[in-house]
């Protein structure tokens, strides 16, 4: 049995090939090439230092605070009308799970928060009602994990967007090591 022997470059390759490891190709891409990779999916950005929101301006940042003002601001606004018709000030508890736990728990659960959130929301109101406490923060927190995650959606697709269409931006990113452009295995 005479097998060559893999380096630990060949073996580190393979590795990450079959774990779908994106490879990072910040110092040898150009802008057009970026633009063309975007385009046709194969080339992506994570954002190192800073939110992808910090390269975001203009109208398309308004609209993501917007996104941002709903999780955070909107159920302060809307909770204790609800709590005020019900006459049961237990709801107001709905304003800190709606803006401040639920969007936690999305940056680092994920998406099943959302499932999850969205399916007791459904049980609890054909079960229990609209009036239920259950039903009322299972919405919540619906509202809070979706907001948040179109928030969240909104900035990194802007931030992308304002990368492709502008040369001077992406370079200053590459410059100011707040970026890294990942090609995605296929």
């Amino acid at each position: 049995m005479d097998e060559q022997k893999k380096s630990f470059d060949e073996v580190t390759e393979e590795y990450d090939r079959l774990h779908n490891i994106p490879i990072d190709i910040t110092d040898s891409i150009t802008h057009p090439a970026f633009v063309a990779g975007v385009q046709n999916h194969t080339v992506g950005i994570k954002v190192i230092r800073g939110e992808p929101c910090t390269l975001v301006t203009g109208f398309r940042k308004a609209i993501f605070n917007f996104f941002v003002m709903l999780y955070l601001a909107g159920p302060a606004l809307i909770i204790p009308f609800w709590a005020y018709h019900e006459g049961n000030w237990w709801f107001l508890f709905g304003i800190p799970v709606a803006s401040i736990v639920t969007p936690l728990l999305a940056q680092r659960k994920g998406n099943g928060i959302g499932g999850l959130s969205l399916l007791a929301c459904i049980v609890f109101w054909f079960a229990a009602g609209i009036h239920n406490y259950f039903t009322f923060f299972s919405l919540c927190i619906l509202w809070g994990y979706m907001f948040f995650q179109i928030a969240e959606s909104t900035q990194n697709d802007y931030a992308l967007q304002l990368l492709m269409e502008k040369p001077e931006l992406f370079a200053r990113a590459i410059a100011e090591k707040r970026i890294i452009v990942i090609k995605k295995r296929t």
